[in-house]
């Protein structure tokens, strides 16, 4: 019996939707100079993404790393990349913001819903 569409999207939306806030994200790096939007933007990325799937809250903090890829990959193609004790403690600082995030947001869900924490969807 072929699997309900609705199945498949609900084992594909989490990783597609982390790739879309991991490239938002990493554009956005490379385009502002607006630090304190764009650790709102990564602490809500993350606690919603959490929210809506409690179950691999450290998976998602990963989102967090997005950010200093970016630098690290725009430094490559410019004369004067990021030295390697800057990216250090942007990827630091970002991996607290995403694993804060995250974890408050697996948590929050946990707490006001615990029946549906366990939730499968059927495959």
């Amino acid at each position: 019996m072929p699997t309900p569409v609705s199945a498949n999207f609900a084992h594909l939306a989490p990783p597609l939707l982390w790739s879309a806030a991991a490239l938002f994200l990493a554009r956005f790096e490379l385009h502002t100079d607006d630090t304190g939007v764009e650790a709102a933007l990564l602490l809500l990325f993350t606690f919603l993404l959490a929210f809506w799937r409690p179950r691999h809250p450290a998976w998602i903090a990963s989102l967090a790393l997005a950010i200093p890829a970016a630098q690290l990959l725009a430094g490559l193609s410019r004369p004067h990349a990021p030295k390697p004790a800057t990216l250090a403690g942007v990827a630091a600082f970002t991996a607290a913001l995403g694993l804060a995030g995250a974890f408050s947001g697996a948590l929050l869900r946990k707490s006001l819903f615990p029946s549906l924490t366990n939730f499968r969807p059927s495959s």
